[in-house]
């Protein structure tokens, strides 16, 4: 690349209003995003997580998880701020990037919804505001004050997440380092037969130790947190594809067309073809 071209500024805004579906089901793979409801009731599934927003609600999505938000009914509403990775990474010394990577696994497994009562709510509220009100005026050095407040409302979630004021949170803290490897291997095997034996010898650990320590960190078993990979990345394949339901259980994972449809019940309440033709239906 040369050092004349432009590189593209790694932050965009969405505001979206009608009634139905105003996103549809889609999965950003390297960016975060901070969506806040303006107006209405909506429905906002974050992977195998729905939940309903009223106005002034914040969601934070992570990264690799299927987003879908509509109208519950009539009139709804909704912006958002969306922001790559790189964007806070970059620049952190190796401590703060353990507290991301803490952040980033916690954030995955407790989808939370941030109301006006939750502490860190004003916070995350003023930055969406300042950060969205300059990318729209677009002033002189606009850029500074987005990544600023992009900043602060991260230090906001991490400080959320990643409280460590007693010895237990800062033991899980320890432990999802210690984890690392283990799920870093799972991000990416998640469509192979994955063996609780294979991943307890990452560690050093004990099988029984092991599933304990992961249970105690991630509140799942490992089983169940690569089971909940496999549903999200199935979501979006449903709503996007025709492909078969067996080629789509097979391509995340699951061997066997009956053990799909059952997890897939479990997470999601609906078997496979009932949630496709839910979201195809309303998508159109």
């Amino acid at each position: 690349m040369s050092h004349t071209e432009k590189q593209p500024f790694p932050v965009s805004v969405i505001t979206k209003e009608g009634t139905g579906v105003l996103l549809k089901s889609s999965i950003n793979e390297d960016s975060m995003e901070i969506l806040q409801v303006t107006a209405g009731t909506l429905t906002v599934e974050i992977g195998t997580v729905r939940q309903t927003g009223e106005p002034g609600d914040i969601f934070y999505v992570p990264s690799g998880l299927v987003l879908r938000v509509a109208a519950n009914e009539g009139q709804g509403a909704l912006r958002a701020l969306v922001f790559k990775s790189e964007i806070i990474s970059r620049n952190m010394e190796k401590v703060d990037k353990e507290f991301l990577y803490m952040f980033d696994v916690q954030s995955h497994i407790r989808i939370a919804k941030f109301t006006k009562d939750v502490p860190v709510y004003r916070s995350l509220s003023h930055c969406i505001d300042e950060a969205i009100n300059e990318y729209r005026d677009k002033d002189v050095c606009f850029k500074l004050p987005i990544r600023a407040n992009i900043y602060l409302l991260m230090t906001a979630l991490m400080r959320y997440y990643c409280d460590l004021k007693n010895e237990d949170d800062a033991a899980v803290y320890h432990n999802v380092l210690r984890l690392r490897p283990v799920l870093d291997y799972m991000g990416v095997h998640y469509r192979e037969k994955i063996y609780v034996e294979e991943l307890s010898g990452m560690t050093g650990l004990s099988g029984d130790y092991f599933t304990k320590m992961f249970r105690d960190c991630l509140g799942k078993t490992p089983v169940d947190y690569i089971n909940n990979m496999r549903i999200n990345r199935s979501l979006i394949m449903l709503a996007e594809t025709d492909l078969p339901l067996s080629q789509i259980a097979q391509s995340v994972g699951f061997n066997h067309l009956g053990y799909f449809h059952k997890i897939f019940k479990q997470y999601m309440d609906v078997p496979p073809n009932a949630y496709r033709e839910s979201a195809k239906e309303s998508d159109d």
